[in-house]
């Protein structure tokens, strides 16, 4: 069982900054609702929420259940700013042994191997957690972000066309990525 309280993660990107991951918390409102609102519209058009509504932002700050979403939330150590945030969503009922993965990286913080290493630590956090299955829905054109994924792992099962709906009424095809928590090359002896 992880101490969501006392979690910490220290790591180095690309450029050598060193970064610390830990569990987003009730301190950490203003600085969520800065790294959304400080997002290019382009750069979150995406994502499934509206995150730039500080209503929403409200909700997951006063509704932390770390047994529903495990918000794993990294931290610049230059400056105490949120820099990136990803989520691990836990099924219910007949799929509460599935979690799906959604992260999102601030432009500034991107091409140095933070999303990836965010991503290795929610499936880590997952083994830990007992669950068995991870998915993650990717919008087809995002080619960088299918091939991260892929890298770790994860297999392209099917593609759902129109499947996302942006704002503006335009959709988009999306590719459903799955991944056993523990891979046979993984399983230990």
């Amino acid at each position: 069982m992880i101490n969501y309280v006392t979690y910490r993660k220290f790591v180095a990107l690309r450029n050598g900054q060193r970064v610390m991951f830990r569990f987003l918390n009730a301190q950490d409102r203003q600085n969520l609702l800065k790294l959304f609102q400080d997002a290019p519209d382009e750069d979150i058009r995406f994502l499934k929420q509206n995150v730039k509504d500080s209503k929403l932002i409200n909700f997951w700050i006063d509704n932390i259940d770390y047994q529903k979403v495990l918000p794993l939330v990294a931290v610049n150590m230059e400056d105490n700013t949120l820099i990136a945030d990803a989520t691990l969503h836990r099924g219910k009922h007949a799929s509460k042994h599935i979690g799906e993965i959604r992260i999102f990286v601030s432009r500034s913080f991107r091409n140095q191997g933070l999303g990836s290493i965010m991503l290795d630590e929610l499936i880590n956090l997952a083994r830990l957690e007992g669950l068995q299955i991870l998915k993650a829905e990717v919008l087809i054109d995002h080619k960088g972000v299918l091939k991260a994924f892929k890298s770790k792992g994860f297999e392209l099962k099917c593609i759902l066309d129109d499947f996302f709906l942006r704002k503006d009424g335009m959709t988009h095809d999306v590719a459903l990525l799955i991944r056993p928590v523990v891979r046979r090359e993984e399983a230990e002896f």
